[in-house]
């Protein structure tokens, strides 16, 4: 790699290394304390005027809750990187579609609305609000009216990009993270990709076929 290459990575990396601080929360002193280097020293990298070492890219990627092949494969970052929203927009849509869930999940149980704002305390002419999505449910409430209804509030998280998405990335990375850790070197390495998907296919067939299949299987090998 001739000097021009070493410095232009330096400086992507550094790039990256700032952009996912900053979305991180943290301030240049707290990220610098972190790996224990000055402020400055951590500007330069993030400035690219100085390339960070493997050992503290490793500690400010564990500090900033990232994968390290984030900052090693910059294409695996460029795809990390939120989707920008109109937060107006966003919000305003989402709560139609709250407005919109909560009226289905009234009708859906054979509920009025005079029977579903007693049930839950609340006055008829709020609930009309909600209903119609021109007021916004607060979260205790809405779980209150929900729970009258026999759901979780969980049934009317966002399901759609970005923030369904990024939801259900969470979600997955919680459920993979808990899981034994020959089972998480299992699911994380490439090469078994192909026993993932043959899973997948076989968690689709129904339990007599697979039984079928198991005991032809057994006779073979008899």
């Amino acid at each position: 790699m001739s000097k021009q290459s070493h410095q232009l990575r330096a400086k992507m990396v550094g790039a990256m290394l700032r952009e996912a601080r900053v979305a991180a929360g943290l301030s240049l002193k707290d990220a610098a304390a972190a790996i224990g280097v000055t402020s400055g020293a951590l500007s330069s990298y993030e400035f690219g005027r100085k390339a960070v070492s493997l050992p503290e890219l490793e500690l400010l990627a564990y500090t900033y809750d990232l994968s390290l092949r984030n900052f090693t494969s910059p294409e695996k970052f460029a795809k990390r990187t939120k989707t920008k929203v109109n937060p107006s927009l966003l919000l305003a849509l989402r709560h139609r579609q709250i407005a919109a869930a909560l009226a289905k999940s009234r009708e859906a149980a054979g509920l009025t609305q005079r029977e579903l704002a007693d049930n839950a305390s609340i006055t008829l002419p709020r609930l009309k609000a909600y209903e119609k999505g021109t007021k916004p449910v607060p979260l205790p409430e809405l779980e209150l009216v929900v729970s009258r209804l026999g759901l979780a509030v969980e049934a009317f998280i966002d399901q759609q990009p970005p923030i369904g998405d990024w939801d259900s990335a969470k979600r997955t990375f919680e459920y993979v993270s808990e899981l034994p850790v020959d089972l998480q070197q299992f699911i994380a390495t490439p090469a078994n990709l192909p026993y993932l998907r043959l899973a997948m296919r076989l968690s689709k067939v129904p339990v007599d076929r697979l039984r079928t299949v198991g005991e032809g299987l057994i006779d073979i090998t008899q």
